[in-house]
This record gives structure tokens, C-alpha cells and sequence, in this order.
């Protein structure tokens, strides 16, 4: 697992259930895990002109200091700081993403279109990130007992699932991963897929499954495993799993400079509609080596 966990705090109430998610992760894991909660005062959005004043700056740093101190009573275990920044809040934080470190930001409804949701900080931090980054939301509801990983079988979402795997051990909770796929689509208007064409391409992702679950029960014996692939929309079949995950893990390949900001088409369908915890592993992400990786398959909803 990580070794550091950050947690980006502005004293709202979506920077307290990350808080408040990222205590409950602590106290499952071995004792002396670091925590840092980082507040970062926005200077880019301030009025021209004007800078952030020294009164402002000692308010900031109580606050975070104090929410620091009550995790620190909450979790004795648990190696508790704050920091506290002045600059872009985008760019400040993805400067503490690493592969060793889990960045943890919350994240509100999304009560307007999907574009200008797809421009939150969750999305572009785990879009260009070093690291792994947990996208937290408000309102997390229903009985939930595992972890989904969803895969696709590159490289970078075998090493999400081991992530994944990971997070499962340290809950205490059982392991699901989950390979969804849709048929490629065909644009002669006079071709339709046949019984015989849908099963050769379901057996062809299959093996995407098999091969993926035996990397992760090589790594993981003692983790209970189960694994499917499902024929369907790729980010409300991982959201929609059974039983309900409590946290979601989908991996994102690197982009080009220009693309840079965005999330690939699995992952940021998933920021767009998460209604449960999503950690993005970036292909950074080498903690653990991909030996025997499976096989890629060309699908339409795969992570990425």
C-alpha cells in the first residue's frame, strides 16, 4: 500500500468526508502511516492586485492545524501533520503526487452540465497526477462490502488491480474484478453481430479476466478473488456492481502534452457520475511489477 496519504483541506464539507474517509482508511492500516492534510490558499483566483494577507494566512493555518490535531487524537496511531501552501490549487497539489503517496480530494454533486464537472479539481489532479489519487464524494449510500477494480488487460490496469488488492486486504473485504466491454462498433449499416461473432468476443474477454485474476491471486493468496466480465456501459456497471462497492479502482494511461488534462473515457466517466469513493492509478504507478501481463483486448468501455 502507499506509504503516505494527503488529504486536501479547506475546511468544507467536501474536504471533511475526505478527511473523514482518509481517517477511516488510516485506521486500518499499520501503525506510524503518515497523513498530511494540505491547505492551499488560492492566490491565482484572487482579484488582480490584491494578495493574501498575513491575517488570512495565520486563519488558514489554525484551521488546518486544528483539524490536523483532531485526527491526530482520533487516530494515535497514525503519523499526523498539516502544511499549508499559497499558490494554484491544481498545481500545489499535484506537486505532493508520487507513487508511493495517496492524494485524497472531495468532491461536491454534480449539479451542473458535465463539462464544466469534468473541469473539478478530482478530474484534472487525477488526470495529470504522479501518483494515485482517491476522488471522494458527499453522500455515499448503501450496504457496501467490497472492492471493484475495473480492468481491461494493459499493464497499467493490472497494476490498478493489485492496487486494488491491496485496498481490499487492508478492509478486510473481498476483491471483485470486474472487465466490462461493449461490441466494436460497425458502421456498414447492413452488418448486425450474430450469436456466434458476440460469443467468440465474449470468450476473447474472458481470458482478459482469467489472466488478470491469476496475476492478482499470485500477489495476493489470502485475498478472496471473484472475477466476471460483463457486456454493458462500462462506468455504471463498475458504480452499479453486486454487491455495491465501497470503493472503486480504475487505472489511467498517460497522455500526450496536449491532452494532458484529460482523464481517459472510463475514468472520467466515472468522476462524472461517482457516487462512491474511485481511486485513478495512474500508469506511473510501479509499486508493483506486471509479470505475465494479459493480453489487450480492443473494447469499446475498458479503463483508461
Amino acid at each position: 500500500m502507499t506509504r503516505r496519504t494527503v488529504v486536501a483541506w479547506n475546511d468544507s464539507v467536501e474536504s471533511r468526508t475526505a478527511l473523514a474517509w482518509a481517517a477511516d482508511r488510516a485506521g486500518h492500516a499499520p501503525a506510524g502511516q503518515e497523513v498530511v492534510l494540505v491547505r492551499v490558499l488560492d492566490e491565482v483566483s484572487l482579484i488582480p492586485g490584491t494578495t493574501i494577507g498575513p491575517e488570512d494566512f495565520d486563519a488558514a493555518r489554525r484551521n488546518v492545524d486544528d483539524a490536523a490535531r483532531l485526527m491526530a487524537r482520533e487516530r494515535p496511531d497514525a503519523r499526523v501533520s498539516s502544511q499549508i501552501v499559497i499558490g494554484d490549487v491544481l498545481n500545489a497539489l499535484r506537486r505532493y503526487t508520487d507513487p508511493e503517496t495517496l492524494v485524497v480530494v472531495g468532491t461536491q454533486a454534480r449539479t451542473y452540465p458535465h463539462f464544466r464537472f469534468a473541469w473539478s479539481i478530482g478530474a484534472r489532479l487525477a488526470a495529470t497526477a504522479l501518483g494515485p489519487v482517491a476522488i471522494v464524494p458527499r453522500h455515499v449510500t448503501g450496504d457496501r462490502s467490497t472492492v471493484v477494480a475495473g480492468i481491461d488487460g494493459s499493464a497499467t490496469s493490472t497494476r490498478a488491480a493489485l492496487f486494488a488488492a491491496a485496498e481490499a486486504r487492508l478492509r478486510g473485504v473481498p476483491l471483485h474484478l470486474l472487465h466490462v466491454w461493449l461490441e466494436p462498433p460497425v458502421w456498414q449499416a447492413d452488418y448486425a453481430y450474430d450469436d456466434d461473432s458476440l460469443t467468440i468476443l465474449s470468450r476473447d474477454h474472458e481470458t482478459i479476466v482469467r489472466d488478470t485474476a491469476r496475476v492478482v491471486e499470485r500477489n495476493f493468496p489470502d485475498l478472496a478473488v471473484t472475477a466476471e466480465t460483463v457486456r454493458g456501459p462500462t462506468a455504471r456497471t463498475l458504480l452499479d456492481a453486486s454487491p455495491l462497492p465501497e470503493l472503486v479502482v480504475v487505472g489511467c494511461r498517460s497522455r500526450s502534452a496536449m491532452n494532458r488534462l484529460v482523464l481517459g473515457s472510463a475514468s472520467h466517466e466515472l468522476v462524472l457520475n461517482l457516487d462512491v469513493p474511485v481511486i485513478v492509478v495512474s500508469d506511473r504507478v510501479h509499486d508493483f511489477p506486471v509479470e505475465n501481463e494479459p493480453a489487450t483486448a480492443q473494447t469499446a468501455g475498458g479503463p483508461s
